[in-house]
């Protein structure tokens, strides 16, 4: 059956043999791994992952593309090397998200959860951002740890088909960049390391895109070791505050950093203060600020905020 791309979901399918062969040697992919492939399109990648001896759950969101696929793959779905989910992928974190709360409340072991080694995704360019912000915070919950090291730190690994410009961005500006964004931020403070891997010409697309694309590699780590840099006594800063926060912070790029945050959220005081004690000058921008710079600041203007709510309480 001829599969036509979706131009309303931004579809692009990789066609190209080398791209894929390279795109699956990139990410390492091996038997005994359990890989969550996402996007599965046409099953080019599918199949690669397979061949190599790889556990691959999919999830794909096209009604026709997961009618076609699951009847390409039979066989390995027969054989539980393959299991294929149609679902949003976003929806369908979001409810592992529910499920896993559910399961903590009611005393039960989160070990029933489904977990990979590695994460491929193969998105249309204009939502594996909005991917990538959604998997920075669960480690723990998405990847499992190496086998037979249960005590171990799960792998973290996810490799993302990206527009070249977004994974250069993304893996390569530092802070001090002109292009250094609230993402990049992010990035620096979830992942251990990223990799730009290799750039991939946009005619190993169909239909061709209007931007070449790159492989990039995000490696993951734990929330509470990541949100831990610079925590100041046992203040417990989230996930949600530390993403609230920084995208405050660089809600106008162009104006000092003191500036764009709302007194809502901390008093301008306490601000001037914090930014005194971490020697950032007045005018800093939120370009300006590492990673461990926007920890640092946000774990002191929480025990500050938690010491005025206590002292009025």
């Amino acid at each position: 059956e001829d599969i036509r791309a979706k131009k309303s979901l931004g579809q692009n399918f990789m066609i190209q043999e080398n791209v894929l062969s390279k795109t699956v040697a990139y990410a390492g992919v091996q038997k005994g791994d359990r890989v969550l492939e996402i996007g599965s399109g046409t099953g080019n990648l599918t199949r690669y992952m397979l061949a190599k001896g790889a556990e691959v759950v999919c999830v794909e969101k096209d009604d026709r593309l997961h009618e076609a696929f699951v009847k390409e793959f039979e066989e390995e779905v027969k054989s539980k090397r393959l299991k294929v989910v149609h679902a949003d992928v976003m929806r369908w974190l979001t409810e592992r998200d529910r499920r896993e709360r559910e399961l903590v409340a009611s005393g039960g072991s989160v070990d029933q959860m489904l977990r990979f080694d590695k994460v491929v995704a193969n998105l249309p360019f204009n939502i594996t951002t909005d991917l990538l912000k959604f998997l920075l915070p669960r480690c723990k919950s998405v990847f499992r740890p190496p086998t037979g090291s249960p005590e171990s730190r799960p792998s973290g690994d996810v490799f993302l088909l990206l527009q070249d410009e977004a994974a250069r961005r993304l893996c390569e500006c530092r802070a001090g960049d002109s292009n250094y964004r609230a993402m990049n931020v992010l990035v620096d403070c979830f992942c251990s390391s990223t990799e730009y891997l290799f750039k991939i010409d946009r005619k190993a697309f169909f239909p061709a895109p209007n931007v070449d694309g790159a492989l990039a590699h995000f490696k993951i780590r734990p929330r509470e070791e990541a949100l831990s840099v610079g925590q100041v006594g046992d203040t417990v800063v989230t996930s949600k505050q530390f993403h609230t926060f920084v995208n405050q912070c660089f809600s106008r790029r162009r104006k000092m950093v003191k500036n764009n945050i709302p007194s809502n959220m901390f008093g301008a005081d306490e601000v001037a203060r914090v930014m005194e004690e971490l020697d950032l000058g007045a005018e800093t921008r939120p370009q300006d600020l590492s990673c461990e710079q926007y920890l640092s600041m946000l774990h002191k203007l929480q025990s500050l905020k938690n010491s005025r709510e206590a002292e009025s309480a």
